[in-house]
């Protein structure tokens, strides 16, 4: 068994030599040898955590509605290539893994690469227990381990399962819970089988951490981060008092809310530890000109944003070109050429306003105000508003500040799911004097649950496709 372990880490850590080129230990050419809990901190960073230079859910981004094509892009002479190979995703076709024009590169399939990155934290919490070290220092890697496979499970089960709340029965992805590469004939669990498996490692995360100081930075996972997680995975289970109780944790453990009223309008990257409700950062965030070309913020929600003109986050999230917005300050822009660190973020405005959301669907509507009003003071120059009492009037404003709060931090489209798959439309074209054509996903849509990507399907006899791959070609009105 451990011949066999020590193999599995040799691949993965060549897997992760990207990330981290020189964290193991060589006793031979071919050979590489984990033992202490410093060697297993190490694959874990490189092998199992997101990678800052990767695209893993760019695709993510072009599903809902807080993104639009953006016309200055376009050419009159020729088709814009982004346009082109963004345009499977951006209007929702059965066989958006497929087809020719999709720059791999920029939006490749998510399946496999997320199992790539489970490998390498399923060869963590194989080896872990028996590491030479500090058991501090022990359950703080296996802590973090748990919680990287907690939130690579609720990522893929929302993309290629259908809404919990809507049939928790249906197939949703295999687990795979050792380091075992053998991927042919795991079937797919359930959709409530996944979340169990979700939560028992969120949990058991959230425990072990619980032991020990706090941690922050150095791009690891923490305690108030595991636990906004875990709130977010009860709300799309419904769960509210699970919820609340998982956003409380996350609340008393992590830092205060950064006052952006306090903040110059000249400030930028608001994913880094430099803020103080910043408790994780993470993976590859996306930004319009790097990670998504052609793409900007849709008119939807910049007019959601200046529907309050002392909203702080315009200024300080966007940067502003006459008619044209994009994100690059809310994420970093790498100059050519230069190393790259991770831009996502899990930060502590998630908590309030998952418990937020908890309290009004239980129509505890002055808790539920008080986490609101508590996010808005620290985001509106001059904050004054009267206590909202009604709670379908109060959820309905908890929903619309989490939109612009959590927008392009790979919330959005999963909301839109559990909030029972509204339509949503695009605009397409691929030049500018060409007219926009109108593709729309239809409430209840079966591609708000992605089919599986064929090379997967082929490589595993055992997986059930989705009934969305069977969708015919969507044609533009």
């Amino acid at each position: 068994m451990m011949k066999k372990l020590q193999f599995m880490i040799c691949i993965l850590g060549l897997l992760g030599l990207n990330a981290c080129s020189d964290y193991l230990n060589k006793e031979s050419s071919d050979e590489v040898i984990v033992k202490t809990v410093s060697d297993y901190s190490e694959l874990l960073l490189g092998a199992g955590y997101p990678e800052p230079t990767g695209s893993l859910y760019n695709t993510l981004y072009l599903l809902d509605d807080d993104y639009m094509l953006n016309e200055n892009s376009l050419d009159d002479e020729e088709d814009y290539s982004g346009a082109v190979s963004a345009f499977p995703f951006y209007t929702w076709q059965a066989n958006m893994w497929e087809r020719q024009e999709v720059n791999a590169s920029t939006y490749g399939e998510s399946y496999s690469p997320t199992y790539t990155r489970l490998m390498g934290v399923n060869a963590v919490l194989d080896g872990i227990d028996e590491a030479i070290g500090e058991i501090e220092d022990r359950d703080q890697v296996k802590a973090e381990a748990l919680a990287l496979r907690g939130y690579y499970y609720f990522m893929l089960v929302n993309l290629y399962g259908e809404p919990y709340n809507y049939n928790k029965q249906a197939l949703g992805v295999p687990l795979k819970l050792t380091a075992n590469m053998e991927t042919n004939g795991t079937a797919r669990s359930t959709v409530e089988d996944v979340y169990k498996q979700i939560v028992s490692d969120l949990k058991a995360a959230s425990d072990l951490f619980e032991k020990y100081p706090k941690r922050r930075g150095s791009y690891r996972i923490n305690l108030p981060a595991t636990n906004i997680l875990l709130s977010r995975v009860y709300l799309h289970m419904e769960l509210w008092d699970e919820a609340i109780a998982a956003a409380t944790k996350a609340i008393e453990n992590g830092g205060v809310l950064t006052n952006y009223v306090n903040l110059k309008s000249s400030s930028t990257c608001i994913s880094n530890y430099n803020y103080s409700e910043v408790e994780w950062v993470y993976g590859n965030g996306n930004t319009p000109t790097r990670s998504l070309p052609g793409m900007v913020v849709s008119t939807e929600l910049r007019n959601k944003f200046l529907e309050n003109p002392n909203d702080t986050r315009i200024n300080l999230w966007f940067l502003i070109n006459r008619t044209n917005w994009n994100i690059t300050k809310k994420r970093i822009s790498y100059p050519s050429g230069t190393p790259r660190t991770p831009t996502n973020s899990i930060r502590m405005s998630e908590a309030y306003l998952n418990r937020s959301e908890a309290y009004a669907q239980k129509g505890e509507c002055v808790a539920a105000w008080n986490d609101l009003s508590h996010l808005r003071e620290n985001r509106y120059k001059e904050y004054s508003e009267t206590a909202i009492t009604d709670a379908t009037v109060l959820l309905k404003e908890i929903r619309e500040e989490r939109r612009l709060e959590l927008c392009f931090d790979e919330v959005r489209w999963f909301d839109l799911r559990r909030y029972g798959m509204p339509s949503i439309s695009h605009l397409y074209k691929v030049r500018k004097s060409a007219s926009w054509q109108t593709y729309t996903l239809n409430e209840k849509d079966p591609l708000y649950t992605l089919p599986l990507p064929s090379d997967v399907m082929n490589e595993n006899s055992a997986l059930q496709q989705n009934e969305s791959a069977k969708e015919p070609l969507r044609q533009g009105r």
